[in-house]
This record gives structure tokens, sequence and C-alpha cells, in this order.
């Protein structure tokens, strides 16, 4: 999966993006679709995979003017979807309220169905919440359960954030 990787490649990553969820077939559009356009009407369709590469677009990347609100939208969507890209994406927007309003139970719940398809970063955050007990009661034990498993995929956060809080209890 694609992740949100800045305004670098812009529209080289649109284009590659929609043709592949596209499956390279151009149908009946017509033949002066912009490749952004094409990904617009593909996540408009329902496709997970260009709901993100949208949410991702309108967060500022691939040289798309930043619109916060509607990068949450399709995250969102995609989200749904289970897409565990957009599940972490959703969450990290709730958490800071950013697009959305501020809700740390909301991204918590996010990071838990992300996190429950082996994604590293979102399994950092579920720990760190638990840690904290922001979104979710606190428990060391479970914080330092998903902290291993980020750990484990090579999140070296969270191997940073083990070091300090130490070993789980019982």
């Amino acid at each position: 999966m694609t992740r949100c990787i800045g305004a670098v490649f812009g529209a080289v990553i649109v284009l590659v993006a929609s043709t592949a969820i596209a499956g390279g077939a151009r149908g009946a559009e017509a033949p002066d679709d912009s490749p952004f356009e094409q990904l617009c009407r593909d996540a408009r369709n329902g496709n997970a995979k260009a709901q993100y590469v949208l949410g991702c677009c309108y967060n500022g990347d691939h040289g798309v003017q930043k619109d916060p609100a509607k990068a949450a939208i399709w995250w969102e969507r995609a989200a749904a979807q289970g897409l565990a890209d957009a599940q972490y994406y959703i969450g990290l927007s709730y958490y800071a309220g950013i697009g959305v309003p501020k809700d740390a139970a909301v991204a918590t719940s996010w990071w838990k169905k992300a996190a429950a398809q082996d994604h590293a970063d979102a399994e950092y955050f579920l720990g760190i919440s638990y840690n904290s007990g922001v979104g979710v009661p606190q428990s060391t034990k479970l914080a330092v359960y998903w902290l291993q498993r980020s750990a484990s995929r090579g999140n070296s956060e969270a191997v940073e954030v083990l070091r300090r809080i130490g070993p789980s209890p019982g």
C-alpha cells in the first residue's frame, strides 16, 4: 500500500496510482481526463485504494492543495472498507483533531482495526494510547503488548518507548 509521502513525487504518483487502481482500463471516459480526475472518479465509485490515495492527495501530498477535511472524508471512507493505512491515517486525524473533531476514543478505535491487520504504526500509537490512558483505559500490559508487536515489525520508536516503560507486569 502506498503511504502518504509528501508532494515530492507530485503528479507522477497520482498517475501511477490512478492507472494501477483503474487496472489500466480507461473504458469510456473522456480521453482528456487527467489522472487526478480519474482518481476522483474511482474514489467516488467506491474504490477503497483510490479513496485512500485521494485522502493522501488532500493531505497536501502529490501536489494537491491541502484540505484536511477532505483528506479525512476520503480516509474514513477507505477505512470503513477495511484499508489498514486509511484506518491509521483517519486515526491520526481524530487524535490530532485535523479535519475532524478531536476524539482520542475514535482515534484508538481506528488504530485497533489497523493494528488487527498488523499495521506497525497503528500498533505503536495504540501502545502509546494504552500507556498514557488516552482514548482507552490505561494499561501497561496492553501498552507493552502493542509496542512489542510494533517493535517486531521494525518500529524503532516502539523500541525506545519499551525501554522507558520497562517490562510488562504479570
